[in-house]
C-alpha cells in the first residue's frame, strides 16, 4: 500500500486494510463496520494535510488503491472515474481524446478533492471541480448503495456531497463531464511561472487583490504561492507564481500589473493544457509531514497584507523546525461563482462576490513524526488572527481539522439536514475522523 502524501498519517496502525476491487465489497466491509461499531478511514489518493482523515489507529481502512478504472463514453462527453484514480492519471489516459477532467492543479491528488470542491485551472470558466460531476455511487454508513445525481429521489445527497466532504458516505464511481481542452500536440494555452524576490511579494499581494475584483475575463487563471524555503535555520524567500491565459500570450489588460512587478525568473511558452498542469510536478513528495490552515479574504487588500506579515514572523519563528512553509492564494471570480451557480450549484454556496481563498501549508523535517510545541501554537496564531471573511467559504481540502469548515458554507443549514436524513445514528462522526460542523 502506497504511503499517504503526509507521513502523519503513516503513523497510524489500521487493524485490518481492506482493499476493495469492485463495489460490493466495500458494501459488506461498511456493513461490518457499521454492524460492529469499529472506527475507520478510507484512502483514495491520500493526498490530504489533515492528519487521522485518511488513517486511523488499531480500526479498519478502506484503501482504493485497486479501484482505479477510468473510462470514456465519447458520445456523451461523460467520463467515469473510480475513487483510487489520482488525476495526473486522468489527465493522461482521456488526453486522447483532447478533454479533461476538472480536478487538481497537482497530477498526485486524488478523486477526494471532489469531495471538498476543488479548484482547477479551468475552474474561472468551468466553476470547482466538483461542478463536473454529474452522478455518483455512493455507498452510505450502513452498507447500502444508491446512485445520486441532480434529478433523482437523492438529489440532496448529491448536492451535499459536491463540497460537502466524506461525512455523507463513501463515493466508489464518479461520473464527470471533462472539459474540451485539446491534445498535448495543441499549444491552445499560454503561461508558465514567474518567480519573485521578497521585496516584490507586497505588490504581488495587492495586485491579485485588484485581479481578483476587476477581471472579468473567464479565460485566465492564476495561482500564487508565497514561500520559504529554510536553510540553515533561516527562511529564503521563494514566492512562485503560476499563470495561465486560453488563447496564444497573456494579455496586458489581464496580466500586465503582475508582469510589471520586479521578478528574477520567468517561463512563459505557448503549452496543452496537460503541459500547464505539469508547471509544479506531481507533488507526489512522501515522507515528510504536512500541516493544512486555511481562511480567505473579500475586498480590500489590508487584511490579506496582514495575514502575510503574519505569516512571515511565522516563518521566521518556525525556520529550525520546519522543512518549508507556503501561504497560497487562490482568486475565486464572480464569474466562476455564477458558473457554478449556473449549473446547479455546490455545498459551497459562497456569496456573489468575489474572494480569495487562502491556505497556509506547513512541511515538517524528513521523518518528523510530531509537531513541536512552538509550531503548533504558531500555526494556530495565525488562524486566530486571521479568520476567513464572511461569504467566503474555506476550501476543505486545504483547511485544518479543527476549522469548522461547513459553518463558512452558503449551505450550512442545508447540509446540517442532509446529513441528518442519511446518518440519524450520527454513525460516521462517532467512528471516524473528518470535516468538524455537522
Amino acid at each position: 500500500m502506497r504511503n499517504p502524501a503526509s507521513f502523519f498519517n503513516s503513523i497510524q496502525r489500521p487493524a485490518c486494510v481492506v482493499v476493495p476491487r469492485v463495489d460490493v465489497h466495500v458494501q459488506k466491509a461498511m456493513a461490518t463496520i457499521y454492524h460492529d461499531r469499529v472506527r475507520y478511514a478510507v484512502m483514495s489518493g491520500g493526498h490530504t494535510g489533515m492528519t487521522g482523515w485518511n488513517s486511523v489507529q488499531d480500526g479498519i481502512l478502506i484503501f482504493f488503491g485497486k479501484m482505479k478504472s477510468i473510462t470514456y463514453d465519447e458520445s456523451r462527453n461523460r467520463a467515469t472515474i473510480q475513487p483510487g484514480v489520482r488525476w495526473g492519471e486522468a489527465l493522461s489516459q482521456l488526453e486522447p481524446y483532447g478533454v479533461a477532467p476538472m480536478g487538481g492543479r497537482l497530477g498526485d491528488i486524488g478523486t477526494g478533492l471532489l469531495l471538498g470542491g476543488g479548484v482547477s485551472y479551468l475552474a474561472p470558466e468551468n466553476g470547482w471541480s466538483t461542478d463536473g460531476v454529474t452522478e455518483m455511487d455512493v455507498i452510505l454508513v450502513d452498507g447500502r448503495q444508491v446512485t445520486v445525481n441532480a434529478s433523482n429521489q437523492y438529489s440532496d445527497l448529491f448536492r451535499a456531497l459536491k463540497g460537502g466532504g466524506s461525512r455523507f458516505g463513501i463515493v466508489t464511481r464518479f461520473e464527470v463531464e471533462p472539459i474540451r481542452v485539446g491534445r498535448r500536440s495543441d499549444k491552445n494555452w499560454y503561461g508558465g511561472v514567474i518567480l519573485y524576490p521578497e521585496s516584490s511579494a507586497e505588490a504581488l499581494i495587492r495586485a491579485v487583490h485588484k485581479f481578483v475584483q476587476t477581471n472579468t475575463d473567464p479565460k485566465a487563471a492564476a495561482l500564487f504561492i508565497l514561500g520559504y524555503v529554510m536553510q540553515n535555520g533561516k527562511p529564503v524567500a521563494s514566492h512562485t507564481v503560476a499563470y495561465f491565459y486560453k488563447g496564444s500570450s497573456l494579455p496586458r489588460d489581464v496580466f500586465g500589473d503582475f508582469l510589471d512587478i520586479p521578478h528574477d525568473f520567468e517561463s512563459l511558452a505557448p503549452m496543452s493544457y496537460i503541459e500547464a498542469t505539469d508547471v509544479f510536478g506531481a507533488g507526489d513528495d512522501r515522507g515528510f509531514g504536512h500541516r493544512f490552515s486555511g481562511t480567505s479574504f473579500v475586498g480590500e487588500p489590508e487584511k490579506c497584507l496582514k495575514a502575510f506579515r503574519d505569516f512571515q514572523r511565522f516563518a521566521t519563528e518556525s525556520a529550525h523546525a520546519v522543512n518549508s512553509t507556503v501561504f497560497g492564494l487562490t482568486p475565486i471570480p464572480l464569474h466562476q461563482i455564477e458558473t457554478a451557480r449556473k449549473k446547479g450549484g455546490n455545498a459551497l454556496q459562497p456569496a456573489l462576490r468575489p474572494y480569495l481563498s487562502a491556505h497556509w501549508n506547513t512541511v515538517f523535517l524528513e521523518g518528523q513524526e510530531q509537531i513541536p510545541a512552538k509550531v503548533e501554537l504558531g500555526l494556530k496564531w495565525l488562524m486566530r488572527r486571521n479568520p476567513p471573511c464572511s461569504g467566503a467559504p474555506l476550501d476543505m481540502n486545504e483547511s485544518d481539522a479543527t476549522q469548522n469548515v461547513y459553518a463558512t458554507y452558503g449551505d450550512y443549514e442545508f447540509l446540517k439536514h442532509v446529513y441528518q436524513k442519511y446518518d440519524p445514528t450520527r454513525f460516521n462522526v462517532r467512528y471516524s475522523q473528518g470535516p468538524i460542523g455537522l
